[in-house]
């Protein structure tokens, strides 16, 4: 069986102890709906473990008609649950497990729910080296950790938030209380420059010209 799966057997061991609360959803999205409103193209949206679809409905909120959606869920009756629930048209649930997860292209935004805590170290390291795989250069992830668990089991993560931490911030008014991360992955791409052309007048030397 393969080593996520085994964790699913027991529903109590697919998610969050309870929904996540309204508050931490808004701050989730905090910095999701600045890029959206800072980006001129459509933007591809992950959401990693979305259960019952509480953080889905927040993101939802955020996004434009030309984003796109994409949640990946291993608990089938969650899946049946979120299809009957959401009805967007660039919104896609996938049944499958993150490890074996592979779609034709990366993501501008990663969000995650899995409660890494509650998973041995390989394999917490495993879906970490997936979700960097599934994020495009300069890509945001942004998930939560309970408060009352074990600070960072997996070392690969404590090394990942030590190094690409954009943002930590605790959430009080959830249960239980919760720390939000937020991680951005690498740098984006730099544009190109602009093309130099030649400008020439009669009688005169040529020049350098940019042209936008």
């Amino acid at each position: 069986m393969n080593p996520i799966l085994y964790f699913i057997r027991d529903i109590r061991k697919t998610g969050a102890v309870a929904p996540s609360s309204k508050y931490l959803c808004s701050d989730m999205v905090r910095f999701l709906s600045e890029k959206v409103q800072q980006s001129s193209r459509p933007l591809r949206i992950l959401e990693l473990g979305p259960g019952t679809g509480t953080l889905t409905k927040a993101i939802l909120r955020v996004i434009r008609p030309q984003d796109s959606l994409d949640l990946v869920e291993i608990n089938p009756h969650f899946c049946r649950m979120l299809r009957r629930e959401f009805r967007h048209p660039n919104m896609q649930v996938h049944y499958a497990d993150l490890l074996e997860f592979n779609p034709e292209e990366k993501f501008d935004y990663i969000f995650s729910s899995i409660p890494y805590e509650s998973i041995p170290e390989e394999v917490s390291k495993g879906m970490w080296e997936q979700k960097l795989k599934l994020c495009k250069p300069g890509g945001l992830i942004s998930y939560y950790k309970y408060v009352n668990f074990n600070h960072f089991r997996c070392k690969f993560e404590k090394e990942l938030v030590e190094t690409c931490s954009i943002d930590r911030s605790f959430v009080i008014r959830n249960f239980p209380p919760a720390q939000l991360f937020t991680l951005r992955i690498g740098k984006e791409p730099e544009a190109a420059p602009a093309p130099v052309k030649l400008a020439r007048k009669k009688n005169s030397k040529p020049r350098f010209m940019l042209t936008a």
